[in-house]
């Protein structure tokens, strides 16, 4: 097949051949407002027009600007231009990059960027831990399997084993990824398309109706339109409010929530914070948390102060916590001393074990753990835990362990994933001990729920078969209610009392089975979630046994409704084309086959196709065997092969759909 969509800069970056040479005569101070404004892209033009003009930008501006970048293409090219590659490990270790699941391939290409280049192994060892047990494509694992087959280490074996094949099966891959990440600024360049449009992000943007030259302006003016607002409207920007400009739409008083989840930082950075109602402000501050833009989410928090309310307080708490993940203790400690007193309690502890002198330390953690001992609350446990596993990760661990043994915990999963990441910093063998004693603590738990779904099997398979019972008894009733309706009217005036008896009968049974059916339906329901929870619970964590990349699917798409369809016609896109020509024959074969029972409305067919989220227009997925997927659309009677990829190319097509809004 063609070389790998990730290996390309595609048009979701707003960096081309035409931006970087706009560039031209840029500065540092450049790349600085970019950052400030979120306008990654434009710093990355810049940072690469300053290179070509032999006055590369330091590494530390490039890691400036990496968090920021959505395409694998792209952080190749920035690593590329980096004069000193190695130093970017500190981007990587920092955690500066979005905590979102696409976020993680780029950790890891800049990780391996940084490794290749000579970065110190013992440094990169827990975020080479952490990053393999996160979900990304098989690329980005073959990243890690390379670096870690490198690593003379028992513990980093085990703890990559999972991935340990992408390294070789993704050989490839690799070698074009090396390629891309040490390639000249001629070549960075090269690889750059021509130019690329302007994007708002997926919104769909609605027009509003078109006013005639000579009709009266609708300002209200009294003017015709063409001598008062046609030579602006003609200018702006249009936006998803009808009548409304993009500026003005970014004005605030107008955006939702959704409007909030779905602009480009870029954009939301220029929203009058002031303007946004008390939701559309907190999806904001989650915006740029998300994003780890803590300043420009402290920018949210003090605008939330101004106003009454637990907004600001909501806000703050959260802050804190990452802040404390992040090791901002300066920061943290700011915010803290703005807490209401129960909640700053919390944190006096951490603190103390971050900041104090030896002695003070081993008093704080004496009187945390005596308060926790003495409380019945759950709560102490849990905070002491919590806080000695992001200050002194070993005792985190000993601390948690407690939790799991005494079952002072809400979610035990949660408290033992952290666990790992303790362990992953200290390069501790994999999976805890703490693990089979939860295991050991639920199984009565575990036994009691196999016992109600047994008891909800044998309820359901009682009720199916009262049901068929009663529907062979409405069967023969309304035979004989057609035998007696057949007779001769004569005889049928001297016994009418018959025939409405049977009517009778047929509704008292049809209204029982009306019933019978809507108790099997909730049985069946509750056998359903009965077993997903189940699912849930055994899933094993990200220590225990990796989430397949056939698993990880599921994310990107929401199920369609069963039932067969239309007939429609196939017509194929030219990427299509060119993919069925490289795969291998069974599976192009495999391929026109579903192809042929899509467009036939196949109802067994269409059962596993999934629609895309977050598309202008709809984007289909079905599988063809496993390893690829088939993207279609449904539009005018016709069905539009877009392409045929491999399930190691899904979430990049789909960014790349979305980008184009296709």
């Amino acid at each position: 097949m063609a070389a790998p969509e990730r290996n390309r800069v595609l048009a979701g970056e707003l960096v081309s051949r035409a931006s970087v040479e706009a560039c031209k005569g840029a500065s540092l101070a450049d790349i600085d407002q970019a950052i400030t404004a979120c306008d990654f892209d434009r710093a990355a033009s810049v940072a690469i027009a300053l290179a070509k003009a032999s006055k590369p930008a330091d590494s530390d501006v490039i890691a400036r600007i990496l968090p920021g970048i959505e395409l694998p293409a792209m952080v190749n090219a920035l690593v590329a231009i980096a004069p000193d590659r190695k130093a970017l490990l500190d981007v990587v270790t920092s955690h500066a990059f979005p905590r979102t699941k696409d976020a993680a391939e780029l950790e890891a290409i800049v990780l391996f960027g940084a490794w290749r280049a000579g970065a110190d192994v013992a440094r990169l060892i827990p975020d080479l831990r952490r990053l393999s047990a996160r979900s990304m494509t098989a690329e980005g694992y073959a990243l890690l399997a390379t670096i870690a087959q490198t690593i003379a280490d028992p513990n980093v074996a085990a703890a990559t084993k999972p991935i340990a094949t992408f390294a070789k099966e993704y050989a490839k891959q690799v070698a074009a990824d090396e390629k891309a990440m040490t390639a000249s600024v001629d070549g960075v360049i090269a690889s750059l398309p021509a130019e690329v449009e302007s994007s708002r992000g997926g919104f769909t943007v609605r027009s509003t109706k078109t006013v005639g030259r000579n009709e009266p302006c609708p300002c209200g003016s009294g003017l015709k339109y063409k001598k008062c607002h046609a030579d602006k409207d003609a200018v702006a920007t249009p936006s998803p409010v009808p009548g409304l400009s993009w500026d003005e739409f970014l004005a605030g008083d107008k955006l939702t929530p959704d409007h909030i989840a779905q602009l480009a930082l870029r954009d939301l950075v220029k929203v009058d914070l002031s303007r946004l109602g008390a939701e559309p402000l907190f999806t904001a501050f989650r915006r740029f948390e998300e994003a780890n833009l803590l300043g420009h989410a402290e920018r949210v928090m003090a605008e939330a102060d101004r106003r009454e309310g637990p907004v600001s307080a909501n806000m703050r708490g959260e802050h804190v916590y990452r802040l404390l993940d992040a090791g901002r203790l300066a920061d943290a400690r700011r915010h803290i001393a703005l807490l209401p007193d129960e909640d700053a309690r919390d944190h006096a502890f951490e603190l103390a074990i971050h900041e104090g002198t030896p002695e003070a330390k081993w008093h704080a953690l004496v009187a945390a753990a005596r308060d926790a001992v003495a409380s019945d609350d759950k709560h102490p446990d849990l905070e002491l835990a919590y806080a000695l596993l992001r200050a002194e990760p070993a005792l985190g661990i000993v601390a948690a362990r407690a939790c799991i043994g005494t079952m002072h915990v809400d979610d035990a999963d949660l408290l033992l994933e952290l666990v790992e990441e303790a362990r992953d910093k200290l390069n501790l063998p994999p999976t805890d001990a703490a693990w089979d004693v939860l295991d050991a603590l639920s199984e009565p738990q575990k036994k009691h729920k196999a016992e109600d779904e047994a008891q909800l099997k044998g309820a359901l398979a009682e009720s199916s078969a009262r049901i068929d019972q009663l529907e062979r008894v409405l069967a023969q009733v309304r035979s004989e209610l057609a035998d007696a309706k057949t007779r001769p009217a004569a005889e049928l005036m001297r016994a009418p009392e018959q025939t409405s008896g049977l009517e009778s009968k047929v509704r008292e049974l049809e209204a029982l089975i009306r019933e019978g059916n809507a108790e099997r339906r909730e049985l069946r329901k509750q056998i359903e979630e009965a077993a997903a929870e189940e699912e849930e619970e055994e899933a094993p964590s990200a220590r225990r046994g990796r989430r397949t990349l056939e698993e990880a699917d599921d994310d990107v798409g929401d199920e369609l409704e069963m039932g067969a369809r239309s007939l429609t016609i196939p017509k194929f896109e030219r990427r299509a084309i060119d993919a069925l020509g490289d795969v291998p024959a069974n599976v192009a074969s495999e391929a026109m086959r579903t192809v042929g029972t899509l467009a036939a409305g196949d109802g067994f067919a269409w059962r596993g196709v999934k629609a895309a989220k977050d598309m202008t227009r709809q984007v289909l997925m079905a599988r063809v065997g496993i390893h690829h997927r088939l993207i279609f659309r449904v539009e005018d009677g016709a069905l539009e092969v877009l392409d045929l990829i491999t399930r190691e190319q899904l979430l990049t097509t789909l960014k790349r759909l979305r980008a184009n809004r296709q």
